[in-house]
């Protein structure tokens, strides 16, 4: 099961990871993300594919449609 969590700069920089809101496993490994807000990951969350950016840096998200 994934859960929404916001990640804060202290955080993100320890994973490697950009701020924001995240879909965590419950072992807290960010696997989706970041969101703008706790709605936006809920949504990603329902919607989670391979398509669903990493938030790593120098990754790009999916491509556009």
């Amino acid at each position: 099961m994934l859960i929404p969590q916001q990640i804060g700069p202290t955080e993100a920089a320890q994973k490697n990871i950009q701020e924001g809101w995240w879909a965590l496993t419950e072992s807290g490994e960010p696997v989706a993300g970041p969101y703008p807000t706790k709605e936006a990951a809920m949504i990603g969350i329902g919607k989670r594919g391979e398509a669903q950016p990493t938030g790593r840096p120098g990754e790009k998200g999916p491509p556009p449609e």
